[in-house]
């Protein structure tokens, strides 16, 4: 609620310095309140993905965490398909339409969440959460260093696509632009399918999950790398299913590690995509230098993603087989 609450306020504040901007003697307060509204938007937004995961694994049962998590993960890939469309016949009506859109789908979203039952939470599962330290354990490293590196490589690759684009074509920018909006949709349409057909069926393991989306993130990279449009859109949609399963598995395997405190595990997870954005906002200068640069970086990203994908495998093989000796 709190951060449904925020992000309405941030929307709110958006839409208000953005009418003030209209006025040059104003255009410096109406950048500093859009700054404003953007803090106050990742200070609290930022918690509804980890609130989520959390709530759906409280009613779903931790034996079922990963269809809990692949049901969010849904939900964010299916508001990533429909909001680009949401937003196109938005700003046909107004200017102004989407930045009001923004305000209102929070407020309905608070409506519903306070008309809704809490979850149940057992006081042992409280005691556990309040005793887990603010910084997560090595034991969650390796996941949590995926987590920062694929969205140092996803957000990299959304940088660096006009660059990429225009290095390959003599296109408008509004043909970039169009490219672009088809470039993501099918990324969105392809994270989709993946948690839909494949995740939330439970047709992978989650360390196989681990192994074939490590694959896919690479391979998906390595096509980036030919001077071809044709192959960026393929290139994206095994990137982004690559993604899909990543997530997930990532996340199911973190949470395990705590099965009393989920929520905490995924605000440790949330908190590295942050870091992980973070990163490559710093790293987006590369684009500048030459186009091809940030794709380089995003392939040394799922490189280190495979390795770690490669040990947690083996650590996983050994396991099972000394279970099975034991047997």
């Amino acid at each position: 609620m709190i951060s449904l609450i925020g992000m309405m306020v941030s929307f709110l504040l958006l839409y208000l310095f953005t009418l003030l901007s209209t006025n040059p003697s104003l255009i410096t307060i109406s950048f500093i309140g859009a700054l404003i509204a953007r803090i106050i938007y990742g200070c609290t937004a930022s918690g509804i993905v980890p609130a989520c995961q959390h709530w759906a694994t409280l009613i779903c049962g931790s034996e079922n965490r990963l269809k809990a998590i692949t049901s969010v993960s849904i939900g964010l890939s299916a508001g990533r398909l429909i909001g680009p469309l949401v937003a196109i016949a938005a700003l046909k009506v107004s200017p102004y339409a989407a930045l009001c859109l923004m305000v209102v789908l929070p407020a309905i979203s608070l409506t519903m969440i306070a008309a809704h039952p809490a979850p149940e939470v057992s006081q042992q599962r409280e005691k556990t959460s309040a005793n887990l330290p603010w910084l997560p354990g090595k034991k969650y490293l390796p996941y949590l260093v995926c987590a920062i590196t694929l969205c140092v490589g996803i957000a990299l690759l959304q940088y660096s696509f006009s660059p990429l684009i225009l290095s390959i074509t003599d296109w408008s920018t509004s043909q970039v632009s169009d490219v672009i909006g088809i470039l993501l949709t099918i990324s969105a349409a392809c994270t989709f399918a993946v948690q839909t057909l494949i995740v939330k069926a439970r047709k992978v393991t989650p360390i196989g999950m681990f192994r074939t989306g490590a694959i896919m993130f690479s391979c998906g990279f390595v096509l980036f790398l030919a001077p071809n449009i044709w192959c960026y859109g393929i290139a994206m949609a095994i990137v982004s299913s690559g993604a899909a399963l990543l997530v997930p598995a990532y996340t199911s395997e973190a949470t395990s590690k705590q099965p009393d405190a989920p929520g905490t595990v995924a605000g440790y997870i949330a908190t590295s995509h942050t870091i992980g954005y973070g990163l490559a906002s710093l790293l987006a200068f590369t684009a500048t230098l030459a186009p091809i640069y940030p794709i380089y970086l995003g392939i040394g990203c799922s490189i280190l993603i495979a390795v770690i994908t490669y040990l947690l495998s083996k650590n996983a093989d050994d396991s099972r087989g000394s279970e099975h000796c034991e047997s």
